[in-house]
């Protein structure tokens, strides 16, 4: 204070551990970035001011301040006061990517970036299967917010803490500032009413700093994160906001996006003591650690996805709730090994042409499924949700008996491919041919009535196991014949496919 009048403010927090003590900045764990809050031309002073005052009073002391902005007033003068003090000290950086609206042509900018992403490819395949919309939401949303983003990341370790129990209702706090200099920001992306993808963030004076994004698993064919982030980009540029900020982190999608990159700044010092000297030490060692694991891409990947993975089963191995997910995970784990080690499958797929298809009296006896169908029937298919949307987006249509929507009960088509995920077989028509996936025998013949009649198809093509034979008994009933047999043998991690009987009518 000078003169009873407060000209800066230092957002501390500090811990005592005996005659030792540590400063952090009050948003450590939280916020990534923190500065002092004091006029520019008094800075210098009230820095000095305020640290000599800590460390005589103090007499261990050990600063461990995040946050700083590399580009920003503070960090020159804080480091030219240690400098001057003499003092030991360590700096971290974490590279801060950042798009300045004002050096680019939105055109120009946003033409390079469809092309990378695909985002326009994506937007359009996802508004031909529902009604799209990105809206602004706010803190009723907040409990589907914390959910979406549960989901996705409870196989995943999470160092955000955006969903932590206890964090929870500092979130929500927060998202209740929507007015003021600074203000909390939560977009939402829609599909038929159905929140799919959420970015929450805050504005401060001409700057939106980004700092959740999230979505929702079921759709990542989509790309329904990078809709999301382009859209608020867009809007952004509208409002006059000048900085898009991604906040701190390597992560590829923030240098797909930016244009230009700061750095924030970590600096650990420490009083002249023996004690402060040796925490302040053993500090910047871990800092310089975890530094050197966050470059490494791999293993920031391996730390979430596959340790996450194995501590998500071991939670919940005896979890009710999470029975199917815990299974799911321990057979993902254990089936690609022992297909390593031995493996033998066999396939036949069968032809028939179109006008050998018996007619069927009834015409409009099935329903396509679409994703606002699925999305309006959601309890009846969430568990598939994910492959109802990867195998529409893949060109593929599915049909169901009208009342009775299960997963199940969808049998598929592709008028572009054959595919066969098993053993990784693809082949694409070369002719006006279709085919069907995941029939049954009591229903194969009134199915492919009904595509020889929705289809323009000249030929209709099934794969099956070769060793179903009531499958294949019913197959040749209709009049199907044997178009290609493949073979798929894996000894130890070795995997060769052979092919007989082709023909060239696909």
């Amino acid at each position: 204070m000078n003169n009873g009048e407060i000209i800066a403010f230092f957002p501390f927090l500090y811990e005592n551990k005996g005659w030792l003590y540590k400063y952090n900045f009050i948003g450590f764990g939280y916020a990534n970035y923190m500065d002092f809050i004091s006029y520019k031309h008094s800075l210098e002073y009230v820095i000095a001011l305020v640290l000599d005052f800590i460390i005589v009073e103090r007499k261990s002391v050990v600063f461990y301040l995040h946050g700083l902005l590399e580009s920003g007033f503070s960090i020159r003068r804080l480091e030219g006061y240690i400098r001057n003090r003499e003092m030991t000290y360590s700096t971290h950086r974490v590279i801060t990517p950042f798009i300045d609206l004002e050096k680019i042509s939105k055109e120009e900018y946003l033409k390079k970036r469809k092309k990378l992403h695909r985002v326009d490819k994506n937007e359009k395949r996802m508004r031909e299967s529902g009604v799209v919309e990105v809206l602004p939401t706010g803190p009723e949303h907040m409990e589907t917010i914390f959910n979406l983003h549960h989901k996705r990341w409870k196989k995943k370790r999470d160092t955000s803490g955006f969903t932590n129990k206890k964090e929870r209702k500092f979130y929500q706090s927060l998202a209740q500032l929507q007015e003021g200099p600074l203000t909390t920001e939560i977009d939402g992306l829609f599909m038929d009413g159905k929140m799919i993808a959420f970015k929450y963030g805050y504005k401060c004076r001409g700057r939106y700093v980004g700092y959740v994004i999230s979505f929702e698993d079921d759709f990542k064919v989509f790309s329904p994160g990078r809709i999301l982030e382009k859209d608020k980009i867009l809007q952004c540029s509208k409002r006059g906001i000048n900085i898009v900020d991604f906040s701190i982190g390597y992560e590829p999608y923030k240098f797909e996006w930016n244009t230009d990159i700061d750095y924030t700044r970590k600096i650990i010092f420490s009083s002249k003591s023996l004690t402060a000297q040796l925490l302040r030490l053993y500090l910047s060692l871990k800092e310089l650690f975890i530094s050197r694991i966050k470059l490494n891409r791999r293993l920031v990947l391996f730390k979430r996805n596959k340790i996450g993975k194995f501590l998500y089963v071991i939670k919940n191995i005896l979890s009710k709730t999470e029975k199917a997910g815990v299974r799911e995970e321990i057979a993902a784990f254990i089936h690609p090994k022992l297909n390593k080690l031995f493996e033998w499958k066999r396939y036949t797929i069968y032809e028939i042409a179109s006008k050998n298809v018996p007619e069927d009296l009834e015409k409009d006896k099935y329903v396509e499924l679409t994703i606002r169908e699925a999305i309006n029937n959601y309890d009846s298919v969430k568990e598939h949700m994910r492959d109802i949307c990867t195998k529409i987006y893949g060109g593929y249509k599915g049909y169901y008996l009208p009342g009775h929507l299960s997963f199940e009960n969808v049998f598929w088509t592709n008028e572009k491919v054959i595919r066969i995920d098993n053993i990784g077989y693809l082949r694409v028509f070369k002719k006006s041919s279709v085919h069907i996936e995941n029939w049954r025998t009591e229903n194969l013949a009134e199915i492919c009535s009904y595509v020889k009649k929705i289809s323009k198809a000249n030929k209709i093509f099934i794969s099956v196991k070769a060793n179903l034979n009531k499958e294949i008994s019913e197959l040749e009933k209709i009049g199907f014949t044997i178009h290609q047999q493949i073979f798929k043998r894996t000894i130890l991690g070795f995997s060769k496919a052979i092919f007989t009987n082709e023909k060239n009518s696909a």
